[in-house]
């Protein structure tokens, strides 16, 4: 009896080709999956080195330009500081310019180390200069304006950062405000008229007019441009004075304070003032004088016993002198 093999073979055993050919990629999907979170992580480590080594070789932490003094007189010195921490790379170059033009390089690597560029307006005191600063001597109006540094690290990323800051140059006043009054002295009632003026400046000062520390806002402010470019301020007020423009408690037979000030400003660095008193004094009381007949009589009485005693006297002297 013959017996066929194929027919009773073990349908478990038989296994679907195309069943394995979907296993097959489901584990080569899962294999792709791991090899791509592998090299993900791969780079990602690698990077975090490379930002290790740029922040151990230059890459530069902070940088500041500081003007001083912060408003420069014209004809005086300032001096551009720039303030850079490179995490202890070497600079490779630390260079100043105004506007877009370079006038300033200290190049430590470099010879000279010291470079200094023609620029109108800019002259440079290359002994006060070095890696941080640069000094500028003579200032003149048109250097008021942006300046900016910029540090190179001298490292493998070769970092570079910059930093702006404007300058101020100003021309102040040449004394304190003037104060003029109609008067000296003033009670409740009367006007008080009165103007203040200060030299001419760049830029211009603002005045303030204030009684007893109080704004005075009816005040007129002028300005007047002289050739040299500067302007002159002054202000004019005219104020009824009533009893609560005098300080010191209630006002006693116009006596109280009347403090009138006036105060030149230009913004934060520069404020003078002048003040007037200009209240009444008070008066200490004279006492009342006390007459009475009584004392009148007394006086009489007084006066004419002296006459007798002084005639009895004269007649004694006469009697003896003969």
């Amino acid at each position: 009896m013959t017996i066929d093999r194929k027919s009773h073979q073990n349908p478990a055993l038989s296994i679907n080709p195309s069943i394995q050919i979907s296993k097959n990629i489901t584990m080569n999907r899962k294999y792709s999956k791991m090899d791509m979170l592998r090299r993900l992580i791969s780079v990602g480590v690698i990077l975090q080195l490379l930002g290790n080594i740029g922040l151990s070789n230059g890459a530069i932490r902070s940088i500041r330009l500081v003007v001083e003094p912060v408003a420069v007189r014209r004809g005086q010195s300032a001096t551009l500081k720039c303030l850079y921490d490179l995490d202890g790379a070497p600079l490779l170059s630390l260079q100043f310019y105004r506007g877009s033009g370079e006038f300033y390089r200290y190049s430590p690597s470099q010879h000279p180390m010291k470079r200094v560029f023609p620029l109108s307006g800019i002259n440079v005191d290359t002994n006060a200069s070095n890696a941080t600063q640069v000094v500028i001597k003579n200032v003149s109006f048109g250097l008021s304006g942006n300046f900016s540094c910029e540090v190179t690290a001298d490292s493998q990323s070769f970092s570079t950062a910059s930093a702006a800051a404007q300058m101020t140059v100003v021309e102040l006043p040449e004394s304190r405000p003037t104060l003029w009054t109609e008067y000296d002295r003033y009670e409740p009632g009367d006007v008080l008229r009165a103007n203040c003026s200060s030299p001419p400046s760049r830029p211009q000062a603002e005045l303030t007019l204030t009684i007893n520390n109080i704004v005075v806002y009816s005040a007129d402010l002028q300005y007047f441009k002289t050739i040299e470019g500067r302007t002159a301020s002054k202000i004019n007020m005219r104020v009824q004075l009533q009893s609560i423009h005098f300080g010191g408690g209630p006002v006693m037979s116009g006596g109280g304070q009347l403090i009138l000030r006036c105060t030149a400003q230009i913004g934060n660095f520069y404020q003078e003032y002048t003040e007037k008193e200009l209240g009444v004094p008070q008066k200490d009381p004279v006492p009342a004088r006390v007459t009475s007949s009584i004392a009148v009589e007394t006086t009489r009485g007084s006066l004419t016993y002296s006459i007798i005693a002084f005639t009895f006297i004269t007649l004694i002297y006469q009697q003896f002198s003969r």
